[in-house]
C-alpha cells in the first residue's frame, strides 16, 4: 500500500523506481521479469523522472492498480509487487471526513506492507508554546485585543499539522490491517535536508523523523508489535525541478545513466538504489 498526503513524493518514486528495475542501469536488487501488460502510466511517470518534470497530481478518484513481476537478483525469487497508486487527496479526506470506501478497506486488508511517503517540503508543524507566549504575552497586543481579534482565522481542517493527519489515518485502517505490518517510511525529497545549514545537526532519516514528526514516531514506538517500521530517506528526482533551479536540472540532465541522480540514504548508508525501501518490506 502507498499512503500519502498530497505532494509527499509517491508518483516521483514510481516514476524513478520504474526506471531502474526496467533499464538495469545500475546494480539494484530486482529487475523486471515480464513487461506488464499496461505500462502507459508507468512509462509516463518515468517520462516526468527523465525530463526533469514533476509528474501531474494524481486525481482525487483515479486508482491505478500497478503489478509488477520483478526478480529479487540475490535470492532469483520472482516476486508480483501489486500497489494501487492513490491520490494523496483520498487520505486528506479520510481524515477530514472521517469516512473510507468498501474498496479502500479491501485493499488495506489484502496488503502486506506500508510505503509511507512524508515530503518535508510540504510538513505543517505545530505552533510552539514559546511561540504562543510571546504573540498573547505581549503589552501592544494585549492593549489591542479587539484589533487582534478581528484577525484572527477560524480553525479549519487543512490546518491540521501532517503528523496529526498521518497518526489519524493509520489508527482508522489499524483494525482492516493484517498484523504485524512493516511501514516502509520514504523522507522524500531527501536532497533538501541533506542541503539544509543544518543538515549537519541531521544524519540520519531517523533522526529527522525522531525531530521532526516525535508524535508519529512515538505511536509507531508505542504500537511496535504491530507495525514494524524503518526510515529511509530518498531523493527520487535527484535535485529541485523548480523554475529557478535551471542550472541543477541541466546537470542532472548530462548524466549518462539517469539512475545515478537518485539519492537513498539508510542509516548512514547511501546508495542510488531506489528499491531499497521496498527490499526491506519484502524480506529485510
Amino acid at each position: 500500500m502507498f499512503l500519502g498526503l498530497p505532494n509527499s513524493g509517491k508518483s516521483s518514486f514510481i516514476g524513478a523506481f520504474w526506471h531502474v528495475v526496467e533499464t538495469g542501469e545500475i546494480d539494484a536488487h530486482y529487475k523486471v521479469t515480464t513487461q506488464p501488460s499496461d505500462r502507459e502510466y508507468l512509462n509516463a511517470l518515468r517520462a516526468s523522472f527523465l525530463n526533469c518534470q514533476a509528474p501531474e497530481r494524481t486525481k482525487t478518484d483515479f486508482v491505478k492498480n500497478i503489478e509488477l513481476s520483478i526478480l529479487d537478483k540475490t535470492s532469483k525469487e520472482e516476486i508480483e509487487l501489486v500497489f494501487p497508486d492513490l491520490s494523496g487527496e483520498t487520505f486528506s479526506s479520510q481524515f477530514a471526513y472521517r469516512k473510507i470506501t468498501d474498496d479502500y478497506i479491501d485493499q488495506i486488508q489484502n496488503c502486506n506492507g506500508i510505503m509511507l511517503f512524508i515530503n518535508p517540503d510540504f510538513v505543517k508543524k505545530a505552533n510552539l508554546i514559546a511561540d504562543s507566549f510571546l504573540m498573547f504575552g505581549s503589552e501592544e497586543l494585549s492593549n489591542n485585543v479587539e484589533e487582534s481579534a478581528s484577525s484572527l482565522v477560524p480553525w479549519d481542517v487543512k490546518m491540521s499539522q501532517t503528523q496529526v493527519v498521518i497518526v489519524d489515518v493509520l489508527q482508522m485502517i489499524f483494525k482492516y490491517i493484517t498484523k504485524p505490518c512493516k511501514i516502509s517510511i520514504v523522507v522524500s525529497a531527501w536532497d533538501l535536508i541533506k542541503n539544509m545549514p543544518l543538515a549537519e545537526n541531521i544524519q540520519t532519516p531517523a533522526e529527522w523523523l525522531s525531530r521532526e514528526l516525535p508524535l508519529l514516531k512515538q505511536y509507531l514506538d508505542a504500537n511496535n508489535a504491530s507495525f514494524k517500521y524503518n526510515v529511509f530517506g530518498v531523493s527520487a528526482q535527484g535535485g529541485s525541478y523548480k523554475e529557478d533551479e535551471n542550472d541543477i536540472i541541466s546537470k542532472l540532465q548530462e548524466l549518462v545513466k539517469q539512475s545515478e541522480r537518485i539519492c537513498v540514504q539508510h542509516e548512514s548508508e547511501i546508495t542510488n538504489d531506489i528499491t531499497i525501501p521496498i527490499k526491506w518490506l519484502i524480506n529485510g
